[in-house]
């Protein structure tokens, strides 16, 4: 064989015990199988992983990445108890950009019209960072539709010192998008250690992959920018109407988190939002879905049982 074919089969094997390694929950040795699907709808296809069965939750995954981006922990609890329909926003991982309209009332109004074609009667939507924008926007546009939120780590207001948290997202501000793919390693590691922090990034040893698995993508920098921008255009306007939420709102933050600042944002949100119920993790971070799975799968059960408990007050 020439060494050229020997290489190749070396990258081969290297890749896919990377992925597999991404695709592992933290403290487990069996890889979780991950199901893929691609919702059709307004011309616009919407990446969904289902798993499991029974009442339906439904995440949004917080910044670019793939909706399947460190979800394993959290995927291979939630399906054994609910059935889990994960989406990718508009434009986000595997799902397609929206031609000349990537305004928040468009991405509610598909990954509504996805929810309807996946079925699953008012699900609980969990939402994760910059997507809890749009699971609010959900909650006033289409209040029938579901049960009620968890949202984790939540950034829902209009607020500059978002910009400084986040080292990667600085130096491109500053620096512009031709900069951006010059900026390097050091600076992505960096933000993959301050979504993180004060916890340890899982297999700190593989940082390179999992820097690609967090979404921190340089082809992709410049359209993030631009979407996360509207998201909080979009917060500036509607966050004087999350008091009209009735449906019951879980939230839960790490106290530590460097990018949703709990007081900016988690702690706000649960003063003005009146069904609401506030869960702080202790030194934790902004990425508790992955180290802290079990924490964030009781929020989801207490979700579901203050929806519950909300039905049966209203018969």
């Amino acid at each position: 064989m020439s060494t050229w074919l020997i290489g190749l089969a070396i990258v081969i094997a290297g890749s896919a015990a990377i992925i597999a390694l991404l695709r592992r929950p933290v403290g487990s040795s069996t890889p979780v199988q991950i199901d893929r699907n691609v919702i059709r709808v307004e011309h616009t296809s919407l990446h969904v992983i289902e798993r499991g069965e029974g009442r339906t939750v439904v995440v949004l995954q917080g910044d670019d990445g793939d909706a399947s981006d460190f979800m394993a922990p959290l995927l291979a609890r939630a399906s054994y108890d609910f059935r889990v329909v994960l989406i990718d926003r508009p434009g986000c991982g595997g799902s397609e950009r929206v031609p000349r309209d990537m305004s928040l009332d468009t991405q509610a109004r598909l990954v509504r019209l996805a929810l309807r074609e996946l079925g699953g009667e008012q699900p609980l939507l969990v939402a994760h960072s910059w997507s809890a924008v749009l699971a609010l926007s959900l909650a006033l546009r289409y209040p029938e539709d579901f049960a009620g939120l968890v949202l984790a780590n939540p950034l829902c207001y209009a607020d500059a010192s978002i910009r400084s948290t986040d080292p990667h997202l600085r130096v491109v501000s500053r620096l512009g998008s031709l900069v951006a793919p010059m900026v390097g390693r050091t600076a992505h590691d960096a933000t993959l250690r301050a979504k993180f922090a004060p916890e340890p990034v899982p297999f700190a040893d593989s940082l390179v992959p999992l820097r690609e698995a967090a979404g921190i993508r340089r082809p992709s920098e410049r359209r993030r920018l631009v979407r996360n921008s509207a998201s909080l255009r979009a917060a500036a306007g509607m966050s004087t109407r999350y008091s009209d939420i009735e449906m019951p709102v879980v939230i839960v933050t790490g106290d530590g988190d460097r990018v949703a600042s709990p007081a900016r944002h988690g702690y706000r949100l649960h003063n003005q939002v009146v069904h609401s119920h506030l869960v702080v993790l202790p030194r934790a971070g902004h990425m508790i879905h992955v180290t802290r799975p079990d924490s964030v799968m009781e929020t989801i059960h207490q979700g579901w049982s203050l929806a519950h408990e909300r039905a049966e007050a209203g018969r």
